[in-house]
């Protein structure tokens, strides 16, 4: 409920149940605070400045409409909503990385006739980009529970967003894409396609609380052991501790941000993505890094 629930529904609340049952009716609530337009105004009838939710929901889901309320800013501040960051910064960027990394793994899943019922690859003997990726994994649930726990609902979006474009999509899959083309169905291709079959579940379990639809959809697709029938059906299993490295972690961010600097120097040098280079110099401040 909104702000303006204060005292018509949130007092109400507490004052029927302490008479009723002598205590309060709940420990925590998320309030959500007033909507304004894009040009930071209240939104009002009065001024035409008011959208219809149904309307928003029918051109782009209300799977995206609540991603973006969540992820953009936390509920209880005020919030300028601005219809095309529902397209450009969750559709075009989350959905579309979230939807494509699937597309990707069940293109070449089908093609290899890959079920999840093969034997599985012991985690210490798979490539160190898979173990990193799941560290990656680990971690995020863990932050993600901490934030969904202390009603940081924005936190918890914006972790996920992230790791499913930079992390998953960006790196991941772009590093990994040999792999799941070759075509001897070695422990090594097998290990891809259960690494990236976890990734994508638990990122669907992630996604759940927020977007039902998204995940659900993701869910059916990717579900092997049909334990149950729909994944609000189940729970998000806490942290595994054992799988997070810390050091690789911190190693694999080293060669994401010498990447993301390299591309960055060649878009201002205006040097093509593809293009060879003799060498490049970087500067490091850190130990670690050298």
């Amino acid at each position: 409920e909104g702000i303006d629930q204060t005292r018509g529904w949130f007092y109400t609340l507490h004052n029927i149940a302490t008479a009723l049952f002598g205590k309060p009716a709940y420990k925590n609530v998320v309030v959500n605070d007033l909507v304004l337009d894009r040009n930071g105004q209240k939104m009002s009838k009065s001024r035409g400045n008011t959208v219809d939710p149904f309307d928003v929901m029918d051109r782009y889901g209300a799977d995206a409409v609540r991603w973006y309320l969540m992820s953009m800013s936390p509920a209880w501040k005020a919030k300028a909503f601005n219809e095309e960051d529902i397209s450009k910064v969750v559709i075009a960027d989350f959905f579309r990385s979230l939807m494509n990394t699937y597309g990707f793994f069940s293109m070449y899943a089908n093609i290899d006739g890959f079920t999840g019922d093969e034997a599985l690859v012991p985690v210490g003997e798979r490539p160190e980009i898979d173990r990193w990726i799941l560290s990656r994994l680990q971690t995020v649930v863990k932050e993600f529970t901490e934030a969904m726990d202390d009603y940081d609902i924005t936190t918890a979006c914006r972790l996920v967003q992230e790791f499913a474009i930079d992390d998953v999509s960006n790196w991941y899959v772009r590093r990994n894409r040999r792999r799941f083309w070759k075509g001897d169905f070695d422990n090594d291709k097998r290990a891809a396609y259960q690494t990236l079959h976890h990734v994508l579940m638990t990122l669907a379990h992630m996604v759940a609380p927020v977007a039902p639809f998204i995940a659900e959809w993701l869910y059916q697709r990717l579900n092997v052991d049909n334990e149950q029938l729909s994944i609000h059906c189940r729970i998000l299993r806490a942290s595994d501790a054992t799988m997070i490295d810390e050091d690789l972690n911190a190693r694999m961010l080293q060669a994401q941000i010498i990447v993301s600097l390299a591309r960055s120097l060649r878009e201002k040098a205006k040097i093509k993505t593809r293009q060879p280079l003799r060498r490049i110099l970087l500067p490091v401040d850190s130990p670690s890094m050298r």
